[in-house]
């Protein structure tokens, strides 16, 4: 392909993507996250920051020559790509924060964006936890829900850690306990468990960050020095890289990054060690995720393209004894974690496998739209001109073409993937920028400079104007106290022993049969302290004042999820909007309403004390408007 062709691949498919980006005017199946202009200084140092990348990435990697590179050279490059990619990673979160590093210790805590902390760090016993885990996982936060136990024991790892040190827990503690309220745990929760959140903020960059050396190792072994150099370079610019940063899925470019080099290893000398720890590996990535689980399949299609190439188009009866020795040890390698947490901790895996995919299977989406939606995802997070030249260079890095393109399409087809998925499918960004990499090596000098500027700018674009991670909740300092309107029935009520949360007012929007509507609540925080707990907030439209039956009812983590109690601040009045359904076979009423709180964890409804003529009646409080149903 000639080189203006080349070039004209690279760089039109990332201004087309840019272009939507930038000026298509729906959120749709193109554009899933919300748009929102960026932080202008951010935006500039972001975009010098790239620029400086970028020609200090081209000096050293021209310096790479050679069959083995210098210790000068490689500090240089790691140097580069580890503080370079660090910058990187902090100046685009900046683009949508005001304050990167409070804005990455909200994203670590906050349930929403994930949850692990909530989850990992009140662990005290490990053995009940992993043991339990199946039973337990439909009660926890969406993520747990649906993913293995590995990820919440990296911070039940960091809380034990830091009790250590208590003296450290605490300094660390103190700082992130005005940043951890959306974690739905108590701000006074102790300082060890507190602080095991930094270790895993600290544990999800190192994580993201580490696959450049097993990936750099398996370019040099493919296509020598300066293509590993490329390879390395490239990862820190993959877009999903900067966007998603707090995110553990980013870590898992290091399970696919050591699968395909030991793979490597493994067909190319007949190795049985290489074997092993390539099924360890997927057996600890897999424990973490079983969104991990399709590395397995990346592994399998490069080994079937390695043993091609490397066997001369054919296999010989001689070899087969060696290849199914290696693939027992794949195989008992990727059972190991799993059957040491069933023997030692009665976690059963296929147990724990039908609990999780009942709950993941069961999100409604279309198939045929997703067929295509979830591969154009997932390559605009690893980069357009990244898999523009992965998949237009497949005769120069052919096993990592087809490692990148087969598992692809083999999972959009297979529909167990719901949702938005390019992030959690950062995996494939390995294989990309190694395939990539070699391809790239070989052209000149003009369409090298075309990925590298197309990638940036399309890192710094989507940096720039996507918002992914805008719901995770409402930092105390950015909510403002609510108004309580004239048509809003007030009550005198209290909820907790000594009456730490008040309900002020209500009303309701007209109820129609059969109909979607809503209630406003107005809440008040008025104890000194913090609260322990996070609430949520119920709202019954009963039948009778028995509360027995009910023609409407909701219950919600209060203003849709992102103000949980524990973030309350003190007198604050925090309006919390309940949308519920009418019943299509309720009457005209009129129907007694109860509203109240209760605690997820423990599913109590703490003391609650109402003046007249609202009264207190099951944990609730009956107020003094009843609703009626219009047809």
């Amino acid at each position: 392909m000639k080189s203006r062709k080349f070039i004209a691949l690279i760089v039109l498919p990332t201004l087309i993507y840019i272009g939507f980006l930038l000026f298509y005017p729906n959120r749709d199946l193109l554009i899933l996250w919300e748009r929102t202009p960026p932080n202008a200084p951010a935006l500039a140092a972001t975009a010098a920051l790239l620029l400086g990348y970028g020609a200090l990435a081209w000096r050293i990697v021209q310096s790479f020559a050679g069959v083995r590179a210098s210790r000068r050279q490689l500090l240089a490059l790691f140097a580069l790509v580890f503080m370079g990619g660090l910058a990187l990673h902090i100046a685009i979160t900046a683009m949508a924060e005001d304050d990167a590093l409070v804005a990455i210790a909200q994203r670590t805590y906050a349930w929403k964006a994930g949850g692990y902390w909530t989850v990992g760090s009140p662990i005290t016993n490990i053995a009940d936890f992993i043991g339990n885990y199946a039973a337990r996982s439909p009660t926890y936060p969406v993520h747990q829900m649906r993913h293995p136990p590995g990820l919440s024991l990296i911070f039940t790892a960091g809380s034990m850690l830091f009790n250590l040190v208590p003296g450290l827990a605490a300094q660390v503690a103190n700082w992130f306990r005005p940043y951890s309220c959306n974690s739905l745990l108590s701000v006074n929760s102790p300082s060890g468990q507190m602080a095991g959140g930094l270790f895993g903020m600290l544990m999800e960059f190192a994580l993201a960050m580490l696959p450049v050396i097993p990936l750099f190792a398996l370019v040099r072994r493919l296509a020598g020095q300066k293509a590993a150099a490329w390879s390395a370079v490239f990862y820190m610019l993959m877009p999903g890289m900067g966007i998603w940063v707090a995110q553990l899925d980013r870590g898992f470019n290091l399970a696919t990054a050591l699968v395909l080099y030991f793979v490597e290893r493994m067909v190319t000398e007949r190795s049985l060690r290489h074997a092993l720890f390539c099924g360890l590996v997927l057996s600890v990535a897999t424990f973490a995720s079983f969104g991990a689980a399709p590395i397995a399949l990346i592994g399998a299609v490069y080994a079937l393209v390695r043993l091609f190439q490397t066997a001369g188009g054919g296999f010989t009866a001689s070899r087969l004894p060696s290849l199914l020795a290696q693939a027992a040890l794949v195989v008992l390698g990727a059972l190991s974690v799993w059957l040491f947490c069933w023997l030692a901790f009665g976690l059963n895996p296929i147990t724990l496998y039908k609990a999780i995919f009942d709950s993941h299977l069961g999100i409604d989406f279309p198939f045929w739209p997703f067929v295509f939606w979830h591969p154009w995802d997932a390559i605009t997070f690893v980069g357009v001109p990244l898999a523009v030249v992965a998949l237009a260079g497949w005769r120069k890095a052919a096993p990592l073409t087809a490692a990148f393109l087969v598992p692809l399409a083999a999972l959009s087809l297979m529909h167990v993937a719901r949702g938005e998925t390019g992030r959690v499918w950062m995996f494939f960004g390995a294989v990309a920028c190694a395939a990539a990499a070699i391809a790239i090596t070989q052209r000149g000098r003009n369409a090298q400079f075309a990925l590298l500027g197309a990638l940036s700018v399309q890192t710094l674009v989507m940096g720039a104007v996507l918002k992914p991670m805008i719901d995770i909740g409402i930092p105390p300092q950015k909510h403002e106290s609510a108004q309580i309107p004239s048509n809003a029935t007030l009550v005198d009520t209290r909820f907790g022993a000594s009456g730490q949360i008040a309900l002020l007012g209500y009303w309701f929007e007209p109820l129609k049969q059969g109909r979607e509507s809503r209630v406003h609540l107005f809440w008040q925080r008025k104890s000194d302290a913090p609260l322990d707990a996070s609430f949520k907030s119920f709202v019954h439209v009963a039948q009778d004042e028995t509360d027995q039956a009910r023609v409407a009812q909701t219950d919600s983590i209060p203003v849709g999820e992102k103000y949980p109690t524990t973030c309350w601040k003190k007198d604050e009045v925090v309006e919390d909007t309940q949308y519920f359904a009418v019943s299509p076979n309720a009457g005209a009423g009129p129907y007694p309403v109860f509203i109240g709180l209760y605690d997820p964890a423990t599913g109590q409804r703490p003391p609650t004390f109402a003046s007249a003529p609202s009264k207190q009646m099951y944990g609730s409080v009956l107020v003094p408007d009843k609703v009626s149903v219009q047809k």
